[in-house]
């Protein structure tokens, strides 16, 4: 069981500093928007791989634009005991994020990538299906590094070799072996980011396929060409593919300024497994219940991939569920084995809670009571 001992805030977002030690694993966060709800459950977002739960750069994380920030959590895995950290330090182009392991800096996150997982949930994903792709993509790859955390660096090294052969198309196009050596970066990570997610989805399927509480059963599926590549051919010959329609496009892409080709344009889609219904097309209630059957399903999958179930980050989550929905999920909570922490403007829809939840109530980043 992963639960949640302490965590210490340093001009993080709206606090000050804050030092918090919950006093049971299910915790239920209330208060008015604004008072650091979504904020809290950002800095644990951000212990695990990625960008934390909103994606923000690491300059908007300080207080009142603060140079440096830190987080520092403790947690217990049954027996063992783990602190981490992490935060911002030094200004302008000297600033960097540094990451903490027990109270020693380690060099890079990779070390951090087999002690936390953490899945969560945000009033931002209810527009997850009626916006662009971008979003879902990054909703997918979230996913992905909480069962694989190594797809965070396939995911910024194709990044980094796609910006720089953007830049070279624009620049300097006739260097053609410096392209190529570009284009073969981007071919090989981005085979490897297209095969984690093709895996992390069928992984997933299975588990969604059957229902939990009164979520229904859900099928998700990966739209990405290079991802039905691997269908039927190796990753060596889907990276030689690959390569050969980058190389191929990179007038079309110099004209655009863009690259039109690649694991960059994967999108995916979700829908209710019994009737058929894409999310796409579905009510704003019916998405919000289709996104928490995802959201469930893989927190199972965490903890079957894993050993041990993901921290569950749940910011507003009984919003645009049904009342059935509601107490079900409810329910499920309360048998989670990991820290669980839920947050609301009022405690009344979560009175169901009471007899093992610890109940906090925030106001201006601070717990009042």
């Amino acid at each position: 069981m992963a639960q949640l001992l302490k965590l210490t805030l340093s001009d993080f977002r709206n606090y000050e500093r804050l030092v918090w030690s919950p006093e049971a694993s299910l915790v239920v966060l209330t208060g008015e928007n604004g008072s650091g709800k979504t904020n809290l459950l950002e800095s644990l977002s951000l212990l695990t791989p990625g960008r934390g739960l909103r994606g923000a750069p690491l300059a908007q994380l300080g207080r009142n634009n603060a140079a440096n920030w830190g987080i520092s959590a403790r947690f217990t895995f049954d027996q063992d005991s783990l602190e981490l950290g992490t935060g911002l330090t030094g200004e302008g182009e000297a600033a960097r994020r540094v990451f903490l392991l027990n109270g020693q800096q380690i060099r890079n996150r990779d070390a951090l990538e087999d002690t936390l997982s953490a899945v969560w949930i945000t009033p931002q994903m209810d527009r997850l299906f009626s916006e662009g792709t971008s979003g879902r993509r990054r909703f997918l790859d979230r996913l992905v590094m909480a069962v694989t955390p190594h797809h965070a660096r396939e995911l910024i090294a194709y990044e980094r070799a796609m910006t720089q052969r953007n830049r070279l198309l624009q620049t300097r196009f006739s260097e053609a072996s410096w392209l190529a050596g570009l284009e073969a970066s981007m071919a090989r990570h981005g085979v490897a980011i297209a095969a984690g997610r093709r895996e992390m989805v069928q992984q997933l399927c299975l588990f969604a396929r059957s229902s939990l509480g009164a979520f229904p059963s859900v099928d998700v599926a990966v739209l990405c060409d290079v991802g039905n590549q691997l269908e039927h051919a190796p990753a060596l010959s889907v990276e030689d593919w690959l390569r050969d329609q980058l190389a191929a496009n990179r007038q079309q892409d110099r004209d655009r300024g863009r690259a039109t080709f690649g694991v960059h344009r994967t999108d995916f889609r979700l829908s209710d497994l019994r009737t058929g219904l894409p999310a796409a097309t579905a009510s704003t209630g019916q998405q919000k219940t289709l996104l928490m059957g995802v959201v469930l399903a893989h927190a199972r999958l965490v903890e079957d991939y894993r050993g041990t179930p993901p921290v569950l980050l749940l910011d507003e989550p009984l919003v645009h569920l049904d009342h059935v929905r509601r107490g079900s999920l409810l329910e499920i909570v309360q048998d989670f084995r990991a820290t669980v922490i839920l947050t609301g403007t009022d405690e009344v829809p979560f009175a169901d809670l009471r007899p093992q939840a610890r109940f906090v109530t925030l106001k201006q980043g601070e717990f009042l009571g």
